[in-house]
């Protein structure tokens, strides 16, 4: 059977064979042609935009410019000061994150002749409860993601231990290096990925800054491990007559500095390969259209 296509009138809406020329009610001359048939056609796709990682040889250029920076801020007279007062700015900041987080309101102090100190208060019990229960809440708000729940309640049940134990004080006396590190991680991750404007000179300071306080903690932690002269003087050149935080942090736990200095060197080798590992989905590169 053949369908025959209808096509209503526009006058009394009789539907009428395609082909005729005057509706079989109404009289209404109108030639009811069928409408034509869809023809084929193309459907358009849209390119697909793979994303690929910068080439090797423009980040490795990246790199060495970083490391000539950290080469001047290291023995270049004036660029060193700014260099040990940058590193001094980042270590006391991380002293004081540690002190603020067990409940100690503390402050960094840095004097311009070469001594740096992070002062911090007593415990605040009241402090510590509410940096809890805001932990608590944390854990409590992202109950529906299993990795929120995760990090926020092994860190509610970890906290007491950390705020309320000796390890508190061990934790403050590394934060500092600990502190040192972190910025660096920090200052990689942000090279590599093309910093805030993407400008070579953005990047190239970055991984600068990044290289100076890494080189700087393993040059400090080799020499601790390595050279009898290095533990001396460390032992005794404390900022503003105080006992540098290793010397402290091995007197606590009842080890050597040699000790102490092998654990952060380890730490401090982890920061380059880490920040390279995050950056790989955001590192910035050329697009290829497939």
């Amino acid at each position: 059977m053949i369908a025959v296509t209808k096509i209503p009138c526009p006058e009394c809406g009789t539907a009428n064979p395609a082909g005729v020329n005057r509706c079989r009610v109404c009289g209404t001359i109108r030639h009811f042609e069928a409408p034509p048939r869809p023809g084929p056609h193309r459907l358009h796709v849209a390119p697909t935009v793979v994303p690929r990682c910068e080439p090797h040889k423009v980040t490795v250029q990246y790199l060495l410019a970083g490391i000539a920076i950290a080469i001047l801020l290291t023995y270049v007279p004036v660029a060193n000061y700014m260099g040990w007062f940058f590193a001094s700015l980042c270590h006391e900041i991380g002293h004081c994150v540690v002190a603020w987080a067990a409940g100690c309101p503390a402050f960094p102090a840095i004097r311009l002749d070469g001594h740096a100190a992070a002062n911090h208060l007593g415990q605040s019990k009241a402090l510590c409860v509410g940096l809890w229960l805001v932990i608590a809440f944390c854990a409590w708000h992202f109950r529906d993601r299993r990795r929120g729940v995760w990090i926020f309640g092994l860190l509610a049940l970890v906290y007491p231990v950390f705020a309320f134990t000796s390890l508190r004080d061990l934790s403050f006396l590394l934060a500092g290096q600990a502190g040192e590190l972190a910025f660096a991680g920090v200052f990689f991750w942000r090279g590599l990925v093309g910093g805030f404007s993407e400008s070579p000179a953005e990047r190239a300071l970055y991984l600068g800054c990044a290289c100076f306080l890494l080189g700087s903690n393993l040059s400090l932690n080799y020499g601790l491990i390595a050279d009898p002269a290095v533990r001396e003087i460390y032992r005794s050149n404390g900022s503003f007559g105080l006992t540098n935080d290793y010397v402290r942090a091995a007197r606590q736990l009842g080890t050597s500095l040699e000790s102490i200095a092998a654990f952060m060197l380890l730490a401090s080798l982890t920061v380059a390969p880490l920040a390279w590992w995050l950056s790989r989905p955001r590192r910035r590169g050329h697009a290829q259209s497939v």
